[in-house]
């Protein structure tokens, strides 16, 4: 018997956008990872590099219903998995020029770390994490 958590359905995604983790912090590379969470956008993971090596972007299809889109996202230590800074980006896209606004970042108060968002082009960001 198929439970209906066994059947996948692929949905064509609404839109992508494309995202680095920069850690300007004095951790050791590889210490941070970014986790997104919203609908459409499962459980996306984006690995930091340190600034300047090489920046990889992570593409993160989005299947939602909506082209306004809430995101909860974190940062994880991976050395003590806990996580030094949450927060929520309002992601907004524009069908007609295939254009992605961050429109806003709101970080916890008691995050522990600080995030910058730097556009690079229509649909690709860089998140810069630093030192409170």
């Amino acid at each position: 018997m198929t439970g209906t958590g066994d059947i996948a359905y692929y949905q064509q995604p609404n839109f992508s956008i494309e995202l680095s983790l920069i850690d300007t912090t004095d951790a050791k590379e590889g210490t941070y990872l970014m986790i997104l969470d919203a609908e459409g956008i499962r459980n996306a993971r984006v690995p930091s590099v340190k600034v300047g090596g090489e920046i990889e972007y992570v593409n993160i299809p989005s299947t939602a219903s909506s082209n306004k889109v809430v995101c909860a996202i974190y940062i994880k230590d991976k050395g003590n998995s806990s996580y030094p800074l949450v927060g929520t980006i309002y992601l907004n896209y524009h069908p007609l020029s295939e254009l992605v606004d961050i429109t806003t970042v709101k970080i916890s108060p008691e995050s522990q770390l600080g995030l910058n968002v730097d556009r690079v082009d229509r649909t690709k960001f860089n998140f810069k994490l630093k030192a409170k």
